[in-house]
């Protein structure tokens, strides 16, 4: 059976290096401070969030953040609460270790190892966790990541008091600076802070002041003038007005400023102080994991241009959220409310975006509609003026048949001027019968023209008619060659017979002194008459004429 402290431990270090690896991709897009300072908020939040898994004596409890500087009597002011000499207050500077003091079921120190195991301290190992301590101990120290201090006589039930090292350990500037950040990073995951300066030192510092800009503003805090017994009341209502106006002069916000001597039980504003501290313990925490780390995702999207990275942001999100739940689950950490309520937003953001896709695609298809109907209309415009010219046109026709004598050549100028409209009509077939109407009588006129115009066809005809754009006058006529609209046709001439499709014409040509018509190369017919050698030359030229055309 696996450890669930080791199961913890390796489900959290999966969430860190999936978060790692993705989180990268987005944050090449924001501004570089701004993306160093959401990396550093991710992670802090993570690993608060694992601090929660890792020591479910802290859940649900109000985190109360002690906070000051060095030798402003923190841990004189924790032990005073507790009413026993606990906290390390005899030896200088004590450890950066994150301490929280809650309600147990019975007096118990308990250090949350950075293995996430739990190891039970003596109160003598406990206070020798100093920056001083021995080798042996400093071991120990580098292995723990906080420890719980749970008393069974500690009087607030939903409130855990959190110990920070003091900002301003002069000794080592090294490791002040080093107290200094874990101190303000311990102190903003606090829901109240308290904010302690000795009355030694008379109104509150100006590095007070500076430090406490760095804290989060939205966090209420309360200011305690501690050793309050070494100054007299006078001076004591001094200090407390000028920190006050001090304080709202630089724009921080104080709940109140309160005395307090961790010597006396009574009296000073010990009694406002315990007021202060019963409506805090009447608070329940609400973890905000969740709810912090969809701002901070809110924040990165803001500066995603491009839809697809939001989608792969979405998918991110929703990912980690599934797998801190999952961790929650393992630990027993209650986030329940808040994943709850993630899901019921995630779920109405879903709904807005098949709406919207779904107006989209309504708006997409009215557009698609509208084309096409504009398209139809233009066609059908078009097609009213092709029928309305081709009418136009059918009317000339037949005015210039009516009123044209016969002769070839003007009829072969009629038949070339309008062959494509009279053999295509294009404009509906309520426009065949008056089109076939008007080739009737051009076919008439042809016919009489064919028969009449050179009076017999003999044998031989010595001037071949050239047409065009007729099939039918030719099964009433005797010997001879014929180009029509289609073909080259050869009825019985010099005892041939042929027809060829005129696209299927690549060469033709007469040649004189052979007496032959080459068609494609090949020989069609031999005509050895001079008198047909000149109407041969004027039908290939013809032919030729045609093809080019």
């Amino acid at each position: 059976m696996s450890n669930i402290h080791t199961d913890i431990q390796d489900r959290y270090q999966q969430l860190k290096q999936y978060f790692k690896q993705n989180i990268t991709q987005f944050k090449t897009h924001l501004p570089l401070n701004q993306a160093n300072q959401l990396g550093l908020d991710f992670q802090h939040e993570l690993e608060h969030f694992y601090k929660l898994c890792v020591s479910p004596q802290l859940n649900n409890r109000f985190i109360i953040g002690i906070g000051g500087a060095f030798s402003a009597g923190k841990s004189s002011f924790l032990n005073g609460l507790l009413g026993q000499k606990l906290l390390s207050v005899e030896i200088d500077p004590t450890t950066s270790i994150p301490t929280y003091l809650v309600q147990g079921t019975d007096n118990r120190i308990t250090a949350i190892l950075k293995s996430g195991e739990n190891q039970t301290l003596s109160t003598e190992q406990f206070k020798n966790l100093t920056h001083h301590a021995e080798q042996d101990d400093r071991a120990l120290i580098d292995s723990i990541d906080l420890i719980i201090v749970e008393q069974a006589h500690f009087p607030w039930q939903n409130l855990s008091f959190l110990d920070t090292p003091g900002y301003s350990n002069t000794e080592s500037s090294e490791q002040g600076n080093c107290d200094a950040h874990i101190a303000k990073v311990q102190l903003n995951d606090a829901q109240r802070i308290i904010w302690l300066i000795s009355a030694d030192q008379g109104v509150i510092s100006e590095s007070d002041l500076q430090f406490l800009k760095t804290l989060k503003a939205d966090i209420p805090k309360l200011i305690i003038i501690s050793r309050a017994d070494k100054k007299t009341e006078i001076d004591l209502e001094l200090i407390q007005t000028v920190t006050a106006q001090t304080l709202a002069q630089h724009g921080i916000q104080a709940e109140a400023v309160l005395t307090y001597s961790a010597r006396q039980s009574q009296g000073f504003d010990r009694s406002r102080l315990n007021q202060y501290l019963e409506d805090w313990n009447a608070q329940p925490q609400i973890l905000s994991v969740l709810d912090n780390f969809v701002e901070y995702f809110a924040e990165i999207k803001t500066h995603l241009s491009e839809l697809h990275h939001q989608v792969d942001l979405d998918s991110f999100q929703k990912n980690l959220f599934e797998q801190i739940y999952q961790l929650a689950q393992l630990a027993k950490v209650d986030i329940e409310a808040q994943w709850q309520h993630y899901l019921a937003q995630q779920f109405a953001i879903e709904q807005q975006r098949q709406e919207a896709l779904a107006q989209y695609q309504a708006e997409l298809e009215r557009e698609a509609q509208a084309i096409a109907d504009e398209q139809e209309r233009q066609r059908q415009a078009l097609e009213m003026q092709k029928a309305q010219d081709l009418l136009a046109r059918a009317e000339q026709i037949k005015n210039q048949a009516q009123t044209v004598q016969p002769t070839r050549r003007s009829l072969e100028s009629i038949l070339e001027s309008y062959e494509d409209e009279i053999s295509r009509p294009s404009a509906g077939s309520y426009l065949i019968d008056d089109i076939y109407g008007v080739r009737k009588k051009v076919d008439k006129a042809i016919k009489a023209y064919a028969f009449e115009g050179d009076g017999e066809y003999g044998k031989y005809n010595d001037d071949p008619l050239v047409l065009m754009d007729t099939t039918t006058i030719f099964k009433n006529a005797e010997n001879g060659l014929f180009l029509t609209h289609n073909e080259l046709y050869c009825k019985d001439m010099l005892g041939k017979r042929f027809v060829t499709r005129l696209n299927q014409i690549r060469s033709i040509r007469f040649d004189r002194d052979e007496s032959k018509l080459y068609v494609n190369g090949d020989e069609r017919l031999y005509v050895p008459q001079d008198n047909l050698k000149k109407p041969m030359m004027a039908l290939v030229k013809a032919v030729k004429e045609y093809l080019d055309q």
